[in-house]
C-alpha cells in the first residue's frame, strides 16, 4: 500500500511517497520519492505514482531489463486501453479479428507455415480455403483462431492441464501423433545446439515453471514474466510439436491477465527472435529480455 510520510531533517520538514515490498522470506525494503515541504494535493501524489512504480521496478527487474524500457512498455499500455475506451465496439471488434489474423500469420510462418498473411485472413475471415492452401497449413490457421478465443475465455489458473489443452487445440489434424500429451520421449530442436531435457524431467520442470509464476506474477512487470515463461517453455520444449505457437500463445494469455496489450513476433524478425531464445538457454536472462523487448517495440511501430 502506497502511504505518504512526513520526515523532519533539520528544523526542515519533508513529506514523502512511499511503499514497502516484500523481497524475499521475511524480507521488505521500504522505497520512497520526495514530494516536497508542502503537504502533498491528491493530485500531486497522483502524479507522483508512476515514479514510485519505477523505483520499484528497479528493485524486482532490474535483473531483466531497464526501468526506462519498462515504463515504454506501460505507456503502449496506457494508450493501448485509453483507445480502447474510446472506440465504438464495432470497431475493437475488427481491431481484435486484425491482431488474431497478423499473431496467427506470424507465429506459424515462424515454424514454416506457407500461407500468406492473405490467405491465413482469407481462412480465418472468409472461411475460404485459398487455391492451393496445403491441408496441414490451412489446418495450423484454424487452430491458431480457436486457440485464441480459448485463452480469450479461459478464467482459471496457470497448469499443466491448461498448457496441455492449449497444445492439443493447436496441432489437431496436423499431423502431431501426441496433441496436447507431455511427452514421454527425447526429442530433438533441429538447427539448435539446445538440447531439451530427458522425458521424466518435463512435468517436474513444467511444475516448477507454473511455481516460479506464481510467487512472481504480482512482482515481475508483466511483459518480463511473459517473456521468461515462454522462454522456459520453449528451452523444456514439453511436446511432440507446437512448442514455439503454444509458447507464443501462453506469452499472450499472462499478458492479457493484467490488460497489457497483446504481442506477436513478426516473422521478417524470425533470426532475431531464435537468437534470444539462444541467449536465454545460455542463461544470458538480461540480454534475452532486452532482445525481446527490440522485437516487440519493431511490432508496435508496424
Amino acid at each position: 500500500m502506497v502511504y505518504v510520510d512526513k520526515i523532519k531533517s533539520g528544523k526542515k520538514t519533508f513529506y514523502y511517497l512511499g511503499k514497502t515490498i516484500r523481497i524475499g522470506e521475511n524480507k521488505w525494503k521500504k522505497i520512497r520519492i520526495k514530494l516536497g515541504e508542502k503537504k502533498p494535493t491528491r493530485e500531486e501524489i497522483g502524479d507522483k505514482l508512476k515514479k514510485l512504480k519505477l523505483e520499484e521496478y528497479k528493485v524486482y527487474n532490474e535483473d531483466y531489463l531497464d526501468a526506462d524500457k519498462l515504463e515504454v512498455i506501460d505507456d503502449f499500455r496506457e494508450v493501448y486501453n485509453n483507445h480502447l475506451k474510446q472506440i465504438p465496439k464495432t470497431i475493437a471488434e475488427k481491431e481484435e479479428a486484425d491482431f488474431l489474423i497478423r499473431f496467427t500469420y506470424n507465429s506459424n510462418a515462424i515454424e514454416g507455415n506457407r500461407l500468406t498473411l492473405r490467405d491465413t485472413y482469407l481462412i480465418i475471415k472468409e472461411k475460404q480455403i485459398p487455391s492451393g492452401a496445403p491441408p496441414k497449413d490451412y489446418n495450423e490457421a484454424i487452430n491458431g483462431r480457436e486457440a485464441f478465443e480459448f485463452i480469450k475465455k479461459y478464467k482459471g489458473k496457470l497448469t499443466i492441464e491448461f498448457i496441455e489443452r492449449l497444445n492439443e487445440i493447436l496441432t489437431k489434424n496436423t499431423g502431431v501423433i501426441y496433441t496436447g500429451r507431455v511427452r514421454f520421449f527425447p526429442v530433438k530442436i533441429e538447427g539448435a545446439e539446445h538440447i531439451p531435457p530427458e522425458p521424466e524431467e518435463v512435468k517436474p520442470l513444467l511444475r516448477k515453471m507454473i511455481r516460479f509464476y506464481n510467487e512472481n506474477k504480482k512482482k515481475i512487470h508483466p511483459f518480463i514474466l511473459a517473456c521468461l515463461i515462454h522462454a522456459r517453455f520453449v528451452e523444456i520444449h514439453p511436446f511432440e510439436d507446437g512448442n514455439g505457437r503454444t509458447g507464443r500463445a501462453l506469452m499472450n494469455w499472462i499478458l492479457m491477465q493484467t490488460k497489457y496489450p497483446k504481442i506477436f513476433v513478426p516473422v521478417k524478425l524470425r533470426q532475431k527472435y531464435y537468437e534470444a531464445i539462444d541467449l536465454h538457454n545460455q542463461k544470458n536472462i538480461k540480454s534475452y529480455c532486452q532482445k525481446m523487448f527490440e522485437i516487440v517495440i519493431e511490432q508496435f511501430k508496424l
